[in-house]
């Protein structure tokens, strides 16, 4: 089904508002529970009166809740929930797996990854990111100033919702019965920044069989650069992760007139003096490049959203709800490094010595003289080889305002849903009809350099004026690749000596390199049909009558993505010379980043379930259900059971457990056999930054998971006390091949100069420069240019958990209510197998529990999770002040080692052996601390429905801890803000 018979469908059967919403299953209908009522139908059954302490562990935050914690973004909020593991939204642009996601949001529950946390708006799915490297829904596209409360079940829920509720399901729940105007906004000081702001605006009216509710809001995240943070910038000796060996000022190579070398590699003279790092890779002379200074930690993002719903008493049992909203992330100015190294060149893969200019280059004598150099030298040189190079880098990109390159990312959403709810004219049964669709738009575009124009420019034919075949004349202009083209480092505010003017290349030779027209933009469609039935059996058991539910569900994801540049396409241009279509190894145009084919997917499953509720006895409840979804070709069909039992003991104490399986099919994306390129640290390349190469998979399989839930309730007085056990077993887990490791067993560990294994069984995932040839003994580890990073089914995963909370109130407390609490999340177990990829062995078992696992999957693993609060009220007055803490992880990886100066054995186990020459290790995040808050919040209720709210975040400014990651920082672990304030007002009318 293409995406525009999608839309017309979902809106002739919403306009005709016959059918409803969406996606997995119908947790509850919006429409039917009012925010301001204490009992609610909670996420994790179609039968209604499933209280939060019942035999499924759901969690609910409500609205006035999130209000007396000052309001946080959606993002901070799910950050704050112990249950849920390491997110995106904070410092993406360094990681690998998020870089198609830059910006978005999401939610992972017990750590078992984002794609197995099902996300559903008023009961009904929504379809997840487009992007590359989706992580499932972008929670930063819901509809925030709508949502009433949210509801979190921490269980496998396939039997009930189908795929993706592996580790569990967060609902998003919208208000209801809201009459009035509503207005809303606030200010968030951030030291270095403009401060982040809000704005708000709710309508409701009730009818006499009918209500309605409109909303729009729009957010503000303000820029936050790395040279605002001094932790975040670390010389070289400290934490060598943000630097780069392909420098600017780089290492050059004068060649005579045969191709002799006139002298050995030698360092650019200025290297030091615009922020570089003097140093060797092996016995080769280097600059190395920092990019960091040019970067963000948080960038500069704005959000727009506008939902409405309307739910309509046709009689009185016939009830119909509509709903629809639209959301955009917009990322404008995304921050790079001014250019990227060259991974590849004229001839094909390679970044040492792939570009040269001639000596009549003007930069070229100039930079000679300034390394010291004869005339004698000077006059024998002919060409010069750039050995270790980027074209742009501490001179900045003279085409921006700091330097640093500017792409954008933009994320949209749009979604439909309809229900229609009542009874059948017979038995008591009642039904629950609905339709959805929902659609998401990723566009983004990140610049790069041509390589044919940039050899063409350094041999002095650049511009876009340039005619004729006399380099540097009529209109033709030389690239200056060396530091005296430039009067400093514009980030770090550095004065460059040996800066000549005239040699100076100019902002539209520069802007003429780059390709201006690329834009990847990825559509993912989704369009569900639900039909529900349920009622009581006419059978009753002690405790009470059977309840039950049935029903059905279809749903089809269309994905597409499509490349606006032929040169990004590589069926079109596959060579360096656009036009060229015969190169031995085809690389693309560009010196860094690779390619794409446009593709179109789609997936089609059908389900159908059943569900029962068993009050064997008045103590004794128990619910089971069954699923079977059918997801056709290759990945098959399953059946998912569940069974969930209650046991209230005495009136205050209960247990509760379930246990069941659960599944999770692979996306259309999964099996695209298109690709996108991310960009990752090597840690076998010096931590380099290289390209990587996703894929999909047309024969991946279903991963498949078996769960069970053990757990204790405690409640008497004003004295609440829950625990839970937990345990998830997934089998055939859907990843993508990880690229750190590949290359680690390629390419060995150290600085970039230790020789690779050319007989690795790997060897096939690795591209490496001098047209990918390994030479055993020769090719080095930054000889890496690509890994190939496959989807596949990888390793099983085991992993335990405990959950507790605890909430106490004190009511008459000096005229007020004082009511304290804390929750937690301890991973016990964290076990990943061993991981074979057709046979060919990858990596060993581990246990991931307590690392930082950034070189293999499943990145940050904390063993402890927390939060507590405390709270007062008193009439108009609330102050509470909340505790997050998330626990510190080890680094596996071990230290890495610097080179102080020339030498042939330098790595880590010659310098803990203390035989390695000019060599140190770094120790520098091996262990990375614990990182914890304290928020203290004052809310006073005024007259005329007014409130007033001021927060102050991380009292006591603390800073993450350090990490060998380019930031310098964990974003998993910590956040880069520091102390900061917020002043909130929300007005009824």
């Amino acid at each position: 089904m293409t995406r525009s018979r999608f839309f017309c469908s979902a809106s002739v059967l919403a306009a005709a508002m016959t059918l409803a919403a969406s996606g997995q299953a119908m947790a509850q209908n919006s429409g039917q529970a009012a925010t301001e009522v204490d009992e609610v139908v909670v996420t994790g059954s179609f039968i209604r009166g499933t209280p939060e302490d019942a035999a499924l562990p759901v969690d609910v935050i409500g609205q006035e809740e999130l209000q007396r914690r000052g309001s946080p973004s959606t993002l901070d909020l799910i950050k704050s929930l112990p249950i849920s593991g390491p997110v995106l939204g904070d410092s993406n642009q360094f990681s690998t797996a998020a870089q198609g996601q830059v910006g978005a949001g999401t939610i992972n529950l017990r750590g078992l990854g984002s794609l197995r946390t099902l996300v559903l708006v008023n009961g009904r799915r929504v379809t997840a990111s487009a992007g590359a490297g989706s992580g499932g829904v972008d929670t930063n596209l819901l509809p925030v100033s709508a949502v009433g409360r949210v509801e979190v079940l921490k269980d496998g829920a396939a039997a009930t919702y189908g795929s993706d509720a592996i580790a569990g399901v967060v609902n998003f729940i919208t208000r209801t019965n809201f009459d009035g105007l509503e207005v809303s906004g606030d200010y968030r000081l951030v030291d270095g920044s403009n401060g982040d702001y809000t704005a708000n605006a709710v309508y409701g009216k009730n009818f006499d069989n009918a209500n309605i509710l409109v909303s729009a809001g729009y957010q503000r995240r303000s820029e936050l650069k790395t040279t605002d943070r001094d932790w975040s910038y670390l010389p070289y000796t400290q934490n060598p992760s943000g630097y780069s060996v392909l420098g600017q000022p780089g290492t050059f190579l004068p060649l005579g007139a045969t191709g002799a070398p006139i002298a050995g590699p030698t360092r650019d003279a200025n290297c030091g003096a615009v922020g570089g790092f003097s140093g060797f890779s092996g016995t080769t002379p280097a600059c190395f490049f920092t990019f960091i200074p040019f970067d963000n930690l948080i960038e500069r993002e704005d959000r727009y959203h506008v939902f409405g719903q309307a739910n309509v008493d046709l009689n009185e049992t016939t009830k119909l709800h509509v709903e629809a909203y639209w959301a955009k992330t917009d990322i404008p100015q995304i921050r790079f490094s001014p250019g990227f190294p060259p991974i590849q060149g004229p001839n094909g893969p390679g970044s040492v010595g792939v570009f040269s200019t001639p000596i009549s280059n003007p930069g070229a004598v100039t930079a000679l003289q300034q390394a010291g150099f004869t005339p004698a030298q000077i006059a024998a040189t002919s060409r010069v080889s750039m050995t270790l190079f980027r074209p742009l880098g501490s001179g900045g990109n003279p085409i921006f305002d700091n330097g640093g390159q500017k792409g954008y990312r933009n994320y949209d959403i749009f979604r439909v849903a309809s229900s229609l709810t009542g009874d059948l004219p017979f038995a008591g049964i009642g039904y629950d009809v609905g339709v959805t669709y929902s659609r998401t738009q990723n566009r983004q575009y990140t610049p790069d350099i041509f390589i044919d124009k940039l050899q063409r420019a350094l041999n002095g034919f650049g511009g876009t004026n340039c005619t004729g075949t006399t380099p540097g004349a009529n209109g033709c202009q030389y690239f200056n690749p060396f530091s005296n083209g430039y009067s400093g480092n514009p980030a770090l505010g550095l004065t460059n000596p040996g800066f000549v003017s005239a040699n100076a290349n100019s902002a539209a030779l520069v802007d003429s390199l780059f390709e201006r027209g690329a834009e990847t933009r990825q559509i993912q469609d989704l369009f569900v049909v639900d039909l529900v039935f349920n009622g009581e059996l006419p059978i009753e058991l002690p405790g009470g009558a059977i309840g039950w539910a049935a029903g059905g569900q279809y749903r089809t994801t269309d994905f597409q993505s499509s490349l606006r540049s032929p040169f990004q396409d590589v069926r079109v241009t596959p060579c360096p010379v656009p036009g060229a279509t015969n190169c031995s190894l085809p690389t693309g145009p560009y010196i860094f980043l690779g390619q794409g084919t446009p593709t179109q997917l789609e997936d089609s499953v059908y389900a159908f379930f059943a569900e029962t509720n068993l009050p064997i006895t008045d103590t004794i409840n128990a619910q089971a259900a069954i699923r079977y979804e059918d997801y056709g070709g290759l990945t098959g069909s399953t059946v998912n059971p569940k069974v969930a039992v209650k046991w209230q003991v005495v009136e205050s104490f209960a247990l509760r457990g379930s246990v069941g399986t659960t599944f999770r099919g692979p996306t259309p994306a999964n099996r695209s056999t298109a690709g996108v390129t991310g960009l990752s640290g090597i840690q076998a390349a010096g931590n380099n930054f290289k390209s990587v190469d996703f894929a999909g998979n047309p024969s991946v399989g279903p991963e498949k998971a078996f769960t069970y839930n053990v757990g204790a309730i405690f409640q008497s007085g004003g004295l609440r006390i829950i625990a839970d056990y937990w345990h998830f077993n997934i089998e055939d887990q859907i990843v993508t091949v990880p690229a750190q490791i590949v290359a680690t067993a390629v390419g060995g560990v150290g600085n970039g100069a230790q020789a690779v294994n050319c007989a690795s069984a790997l060897r096939g995932l690795i591209t490496f420069s001098n047209n990918n040839a390994c030479i055993q003994g020769v090719t080095v580890g930054n000889d890496i240019q690509r890994v190939k990073s496959d989807t596949v089914n990888g390793p099983r995963i085991k992993v335990t958990g405990i959950d507790g909370s605890i909430d106490y109130k004190l009511n008459d407390v000096l005229g007020g209510d004082v009511t304290v609490g804390g929750s937690f999340s301890r991973l016990v177990k964290y076990d990943i197998g061993e991981f074979r990829l057709g046979g060919v062995f990858v990596s060993s078992a581990y246990s991931a529990l307590g690392f930082a696992n950034y070189d293999r999957f499943p990145g940050t693993v904390s063993k402890l999770r927390a939060g507590s609060y405390a709270e007062y009220s008193r009439d108009q007055h609330n102050l509470r002040l909340d505790m997050t803490y998330v626990g510190g992880a080890t680094d596996n990886r071990g230290p890495t080692t610097i080179q102080t100066g020339s030498s042939t054995n330098c790595n880590v186990a010659n310098a803990r052996a203390g035989t390695a020459i000019n060599c140190q290790l770094t120790t520098l995040g091996l262990e990375v601390e614990e990182f914890y808050t304290f928020d203290l919040t004052y809310r006073l209720q005024l007259a005329g429905d007014m409130t007033v709210t001021a927060s102050v975040f991380n009292i006591l400014d603390r800073d993450p801890s350090a990490a060998r990651l380019e930031p310098s920082y964990d974003p998993f672990i910590g956040n880069p803000y520091g102390r900061t304030f917020k002043v909130s007002v929300r007005k009824k009318f």
